[in-house]
């Protein structure tokens, strides 16, 4: 090669473009080279993205196989010379819409993030952060006390909460199921983790997988608790803001005490009359009461 003449230069390009041609002519090795543009990870394996702890990489192999068009949105991404900030942003708001709140691509990693909506009726910091609790609670005889490190719970309480809570849940107006599942969230008796756990119970569970049971499940679970959490919100402030309400459930609260206080000791099965005469009006003005005959087991208590 003489100076000023890149023939060398030109040869090397020409051998390219003879065994670029050669491979497109070729079935499978114009397959090969479509699978290795496409799908980038085709050879790697899970274990070699999760040692190199690489967040970008973890995120890729998971939407590879649990949201294919992720994954590929992603790799169209990359090619197009897209940041790891616009990678992070992209891939997080896409599992997000398939019903997962991600908010971070570290998290992966770690399984399916879920969020726990539940509480602890003993712990002091839950009412200094939701002091709107305590005129509910205190029907049921928890009575926080300042500078205490736990709150005293009656031992019936919770049974008492799931009797009314199950009681309302099962009534034909709206406003009654709220309030019930308002119930359900604060004596953790829904039936769903998410509203019936908190944080620290809930990271005693082993995380769900990435595969597809696992994720169909969680989308579930996330949609329910998402539909409970709404009840929740609107019955309790349905009691705030319904004085007559909050009476009926104060007198249903001490019918299901008294009735649970009379189990002590008998075999038999005490009956509640539970009555919801609340201010659910109608056309007329005049309130619709409703009640309900329930039984209670006797090793409910």
């Amino acid at each position: 090669m003489t100076e000023g003449n890149p023939c060398g230069v030109n040869e090397l390009l020409d051998t390219f473009g003879l065994l670029a041609a050669a491979m497109l002519d070729d079935p499978l090795l114009a397959l090969a080279n479509a699978v290795a543009w496409l799908d980038p990870l085709w050879e790697t394996s899970d274990d070699d993205v999760y040692d190199e702890g690489d967040g970008i990489g973890l995120a890729l192999c998971i939407t590879r196989s649990a949201f294919p068009d992720i994954y590929a949105g992603a790799v169209e991404r990359i090619r197009s010379g897209a940041s790891e900030k616009e990678l992070d942003t992209f891939i997080c708001g896409a599992i997000s819409q398939r019903g997962i709140p991600l908010d971070n691509l570290e998290f992966l990693g770690y399984g399916i993030p879920l969020n726990a909506c539940g509480i602890e009726l003993s712990d002091p910091d839950l009412y200094a952060a939701r002091p709107d609790l305590l005129p509910l609670v205190e029907l049921f005889g928890i009575r926080p006390e300042p500078g205490h490190y736990s709150v005293e719970v009656p031992e019936c309480a919770y049974t008492a909460g799931r009797v009314i809570a199950d009681s309302l849940v099962k009534q034909a107006d709206e406003r009654l199921q709220q309030v019930g599942w308002a119930l359900a969230w604060l004596f953790s008796c829904s039936g769903n983790t998410l509203i019936d756990f908190d944080d620290e119970s809930l990271a005693e569970i082993p995380p769900l997988t990435w595969d597809e049971n696992d994720l169909a499940f969680a989308i579930e679970l996330i949609e329910e608790a998402d539909g409970i959490i709404g009840d929740v919100n609107a019955g309790l402030t349905l009691l705030e803001e319904n004085p007559i309400l909050f009476a009926a459930l104060e007198a249903n609260v001490q019918r299901t005490y008294k009735a649970l206080a009379k189990m002590k000791g008998k075999q038999d099965e005490p009956r509640i009359r539970l009555e919801w005469a609340v201010a659910l009006t109608g056309s007329n003005g005049a309130a619709v009461p409703d009640s309900e005959l329930l039984l209670v087991r006797r090793d409910a208590a």
